[in-house]
Parts: C-alpha cells; sequence; structure tokens
C-alpha cells in the first residue's frame, strides 16, 4: 500500500498489461458522468426558483448558487486529474510513486487546490444561506437583479399576476432537484457491489 498526496494505492492491484487496468476508465467516467448530473440537477433546481422569483433574472442570490456549481465541477476535474496522474506515476515508477516527478508533483498539486477549492466552496455556500435567511441580501441591488438585467432592473411593489410563475418554477425545481437525487441513489444501489480484478478506484462501493 502506498501513498500519494493524501491517496492511498495498492501497488499490488496494478496490472502490467497497460497503465490503467481493464474497466478502470470505463468505471471513472461513469461514476463522474453521474456526479455530475447529480451536482447539476440539484444546482439547477436552486438556480430556477431564484431566477424565477421576481424580479426575474440573474441576482444576487442566483449567480451565488451559478458560482458553486462551477466551482463544483472544476474539483471533479482536478480531482479525476489528480488520480490519473497519480495512477500514471505510480505506473512508471514501478512502486511507490514520489513528488519528484512531474506527474507526481501535478497530481499532489490538483490534489491539494481541489482540497482548498472544497473548503472555500462549501463555506460560500454555509454564508449564502446564511445572508438570505438573515435578509442581508434582500437590498435594492439583489432584489432588482441588477446583475442580469442590468438597466432595465426594477423593483416589484407587488408579486400580483407573478403567483403562477412563482408556483411553476418551484414545482419543476424540486421535480428536478428529486429526480436528479433518486436517479443517484439507484445508481449507487447497483454499483453496490464490487467488481473483481479491478485495481483502479471505481465506481463501486462497499457495504
Amino acid at each position: 500500500m502506498s501513498g500519494i498526496g493524501g491517496c492511498l494505492i495498492d501497488s499490488q492491484q496494478v496490472q502490467s498489461t497497460g497503465v490503467f487496468p481493464p474497466g478502470a476508465l470505463n468505471s471513472m467516467f461513469i461514476a463522474s458522468i453521474f456526479a455530475v448530473f447529480l451536482q447539476c440537477g440539484t444546482t439547477a433546481a436552486a438556480i430556477i426558483i431564484t431566477v424565477f422569483t421576481p424580479t426575474v433574472g440573474l441576482g444576487c442570490r442566483s449567480l451565488g448558487y451559478l458560482l458553486y456549481g462551477g466551482i463544483a465541477l472544476l474539483i471533479l476535474l482536478f480531482t479525476n486529474i489528480s488520480t490519473l496522474l497519480t495512477h500514471i506515476s505510480e505506473t512508471r515508477n514501478e512502486g511507490p510513486p514520489t513528488a519528484n516527478s512531474f506527474t507526481a508533483f501535478i497530481a499532489i498539486a490538483l490534489r491539494k487546490i481541489s482540497f482548498l477549492l472544497a473548503l472555500v466552496n462549501a463555506t460560500g455556500l454555509i454564508l449564502l444561506s446564511c445572508f438570505q435567511f438573515s435578509h442581508f441580501l434582500d437590498n435594492c441591488y439583489c432584489n432588482a437583479s441588477v446583475i442580469g438585467r442590468g438597466t432595465d432592473s426594477y423593483i416589484l411593489v407587488s408579486y400580483e399576476g407573478w403567483v403562477p410563475t412563482m408556483r411553476n418554477s418551484r414545482a419543476a425545481a424540486t421535480v428536478l432537484a428529486a429526480t436528479s437525487a433518486g436517479i443517484y441513489m439507484i445508481f449507487l444501489r447497483r454499483m453496490s457491489t464490487p467488481p473483481t480484478n479491478v485495481g483502479f478506484p471505481s465506481i463501486y462501493v462497499t457495504k
């Protein structure tokens, strides 16, 4: 068992027939697709609700959720690249990877950057929620959706006539978030049995 940048790797599982064991990249691709599906589904639901709450448009709240989702996808990309480079570094060295090689250095750097971004992203999401519940964002700039509407910004005195739009957007967002989470749970359920002869971080989880 060896480690790089906090990631443990069983060197006995590395296959000698190629850089990546059979099915490893396919497993990683499938896991990433479902992770992106869950992330985009739930984040998009929050964005839909805030964007279609009058004044309709991109505002402080929806921009916060958009940044959160974008950074989350960037973290996933960095961690996947780091995992690939970690495995390549170990395979080339035919032993435990070290930070002396360029590949291992990039892998470690990406893993640390991902951890930092995850910390910042989680903190930002918590702060955004606190700002919303404390009415800190309840000001003219945010309520008028100045970010998205620009000079066409305005503030509604009454929501009369906008109730159907708000109701429909919330219903659509709820369905989207629930569907995304449900499909992901089904995916995890079906992939709960680990395969054999796969010596690479995979989509499978053990109970």
